[in-house]
């Protein structure tokens, strides 16, 4: 065999048994000879005249999928929460420095560093801003290394599966947080036709459970979130600065 045909019939090799996507089955590789004496390598069987049958190679496929199961999908999705998870601890160590709600002086601090963030992506969304900062506070009392029992994350708190929604691909990172967490509410808002406390309410509890109780449902966590946000909502108004 010559090393032209040798170099055509493994890349013809290649082409065969490494597929995007294929099954488990074998295939003919025909080596001919045409009338102008240049050898042809080809998956399929030539009955022209002047073509002669120079041998047939059986190549095996081997089956390769490019696709991922759910039980896949699922496992990398709770590596990827693992690993932001871990991150933060290591962070969260680092800073060595717990704050709460209370301490007014770094609230107004940590306000103050997301301020522009807050302000573009509430004029993008439609919220205002005072509203913004009343579920930050709330959420989180702006830590942006939050995370709850529940899986909650960052500064707005964040559910994996809502920030996959809201199409942001790292809820840990401050700006991508706020951003999908005032797109979401911006949502609710439309959903519930501007009344806030309704908004609010489906922050916390879910927009279903909101319908399904045709108001504020009836969980003390979700009536006092209501209740505090709104609060902070109104002196913030009253304020006029932020």
């Amino acid at each position: 065999m010559s090393i032209l045909i040798k170099y055509l019939l493994i890349a013809l090799f290649f082409s065969v048994v490494f597929p995007l996507s294929s099954t488990a089955t074998s295939a003919d590789i025909y080596s001919y000879i045409g009338a102008d004496g240049i050898p042809i390598l080809t998956d399929k069987s030539i009955k022209k005249k002047g073509y002669r049958l120079i041998k047939v190679y059986r190549i095996k496929q081997q089956q390769r999928q490019i696709r991922f199961s759910k039980v896949k999908v699922a496992k990398i999705k709770v590596a990827k929460r693992k690993k932001y998870r871990n991150a933060i601890k290591k962070q969260s160590k680092r800073n060595g420095i717990v704050y709460s709600c209370s301490n007014n002086k770094h609230l107004l601090s940590k306000a103050r560093i997301y301020r522009r963030t807050i302000q573009v992506y509430a004029n993008i969304y439609g919220v205002e801003e005072e509203l913004i900062y009343a579920i930050v506070k709330q959420e989180s009392c702006f830590n942006e290394t939050a995370y709850s029992r529940s899986g909650a994350i960052g500064l707005m708190q964040l559910m994996p599966a809502t920030a996959s929604m809201m199409k942001i691909n790292n809820p840990w990172n401050p700006e991508q947080n706020i951003q999908a967490g005032i797109k979401y509410i911006g949502e609710m808002l439309r959903l519930f036709k501007g009344k806030k406390r309704l908004a609010v309410a489906a922050y916390n509890a879910g927009p279903g459970n909101v319908r399904k109780y045709q108001g504020i449902p009836p969980y003390r966590e979700t009536k006092n979130y209501v209740k505090k946000v709104m609060f902070e909502y109104n002196r913030l108004k009253k304020q006029r600065t932020l």
